[in-house]
């Protein structure tokens, strides 16, 4: 007999520890974070002022479309020692050892997962993304990215390095069109340990509907709302038309956030998208822990460290999730438009779903 699995979740505290992501290439989706479902990221799509917004992620052919573990190491390892090595941000990065590497993501320092590091690591550096887009700088100024790249160069130990020497672990050499966007765009807090806690589909809805709920707190709103749509185009999820399916798929992604108090309730109101497709309004009142969130992120003087009692998930849950993917195992297709200025015209048509 199979030994019991351990409980999703349990209640204790942990260290609220904050980590600043940058604003503008984090909006749009890089991984494929659903297995088994290949999928194309190509967003064509305009701003409010009607101007054009491309983005594109091209997979390289042997290593595959980076995927959960890529994204897990994009967004809590690598984020954190670009974070960490201050401004202005270098060009080389030191990720340490794939044994570290193992620590940091909470995972097993075996050889298996240090392969999957490895492949993982290298479809991130070969992945390209072509992106026609503006966004506002930290000096309020409009800045245009146009251009096809890579994020970075992966180095490892006992590969050359660029001044020569043989690397002594893991290293990112940062492509200058990266490091031109890390330099100039704001950042926004979220919380780290949060993040290290959810599985990948769970994280990446924190990251994108911590937007809205930070608005509604700020401005005093009941509910933060998103179109169901969006968060499809923007997690590269699969978008379902019947709603009993698409509640099924919200369900997995929302428990999470329930059960740790930064959601209190969720609700669909129901409609359609400017096409006739059926689409609906996820409507989220904010919990304790957003709350918490909220006051801790806009105090003046912030502690890196703060502490909230939350359920938080088993780390070896989230080690499964993470290692039962194969390698190589990438590839997912999707399409995606944002177009948050119409959301009231939307929510005006719309009728509540029971």
């Amino acid at each position: 007999m199979a030994p019991a699995k351990p409980p999703v979740s349990v209640a204790k505290s942990v260290p609220f520890e904050i980590i600043r992501a940058e604003t503008t290439l984090s909006k749009y989706p890089i991984h494929n974070l659903v297995k088994g479902k290949p999928t194309t990221i190509d967003i064509r799509t305009v701003d409010r002022q009607g101007r054009s917004i491309r983005w594109e992620v091209s997979a390289n052919q042997k290593y595959g479309l980076p995927g959960q573990l890529a994204y897990k190491l994009d967004t809590l390892v690598i984020n954190r020692q670009i974070e960490e090595s201050g401004q202005p941000i270098p060009e080389i990065i030191s990720l340490g050892s794939l044994r570290q590497i193992c620590q940091a993501l909470g995972l097993t320092d075996s050889g298996k997962n240090k392969k999957n590091i490895t492949h993982a690591l290298q479809q991130n550096a070969l992945t390209g993304i072509t992106a026609w887009l503006r966004y506002k700088g930290k000096d309020k100024v409009e800045h245009e990215l146009k251009a096809t790249f890579t994020r970075y160069n992966v180095i490892f130990t006992g590969q050359q390095m660029p001044n020569g020497h043989s690397a002594d672990g893991v290293y990112l050499i940062l492509s200058q069109t990266y490091r031109e966007v890390l330099a100039q765009s704001p950042t926004r807090p979220l919380d780290y340990e949060y993040l290290k806690a959810l599985t990948p589909t769970a994280q990446r809805f924190y990251e994108i509907i911590s937007y809205q709920i930070f608005a509604a707190l700020k401005y005093n709103h009941s509910h933060a709302r998103l179109r169901y749509s969006d968060y499809c185009l923007y997690s590269a999820q699969t978008r379902y038309e019947d709603l009993s399916a698409a509640r099924k798929q919200m369900y997995k992604v929302h428990q999470p956030h329930l059960k740790s108090g930064y959601l209190a309730q969720v609700e669909f109101e129901g409609g359609f998208d400017q096409e006739g497709k059926p689409d609906w309004i996820m409507s989220y009142q904010p919990g304790p822990k957003a709350r918490a969130e909220y006051e801790i992120f806009t105090r003046k003087r912030k502690s890196r460290n703060e502490f909230y009692s939350q359920p938080v998930i088993d780390s070896s849950t989230l080690e499964a999730e993470l290692m039962d993917e194969e390698v190589p195992e990438e590839e997912n297709l999707f399409q995606q438009s944002l177009a948050w200025d119409l959301v009231n015209d939307v929510l005006n048509k719309m009728r509540r779903v029971p």
